[in-house]
């Protein structure tokens, strides 16, 4: 009987990792808000550059500082790095008062080895305060996704009982 709960446990576990790892680098924000953008390297550069949906310039940083100068003008006042981080190969930014256009693919690009990091940003509207019925209808929706993965369990243990 203890085998099968450790079965199970590890199962329940094991899924969670599963699903942590799949939306590492996807963040879900709405109008108003702030996100930090994680960009660490095991190594430290001189130069990195932080681009959004591949043309846009979110942030530079050359020579081991950050430059706004050539920064578009959907982030001026919006973006925060983190220069005494850079040492440590922390190129990480803090993007604030988000709005819809700031949603989409960011790229930190470290021009010492070639390397980039993608993420994706997805940015949507408050949302209206739901009723009570929209409550309940959002809670019985989350039930029924849930639902296979548990019958799926409770199929593995009556077989391996």
């Amino acid at each position: 009987m203890k085998a099968r709960c450790w079965v199970i446990y590890l199962l329940l576990h094991l899924t969670g990792k599963v699903s942590l790892q799949d939306f590492a680098n996807k963040f879900d924000r709405v109008v108003g808000d702030s996100v930090t953008l994680p960009c660490i390297y095991k190594l430290q550069s001189t130069d990195v550059f932080w681009r959004h949906n591949v043309s846009r310039k979110v942030v530079s940083i050359i020579s081991g500082k950050p430059s706004p100068e050539s920064q578009d003008e959907i982030f001026r006042n919006r973006t925060e790095s983190f220069p005494s981080e850079y040492p440590e190969g922390n190129y990480s930014i803090e993007l604030k008062d988000l709005e819809l256009t700031h949603a989409g693919i960011y790229t930190c690009f470290l021009q010492k080895t070639n390397e980039k990091r993608k993420i994706q940003l997805f940015v949507r509207e408050k949302p209206e305060k739901p009723t009570p019925n929209q409550r309940n209808s959002s809670m019985e929706t989350q039930s029924l996704k849930i639902m296979p993965f548990l019958i799926a369990v409770l199929g593995l243990t009556l077989h391996l009982i």
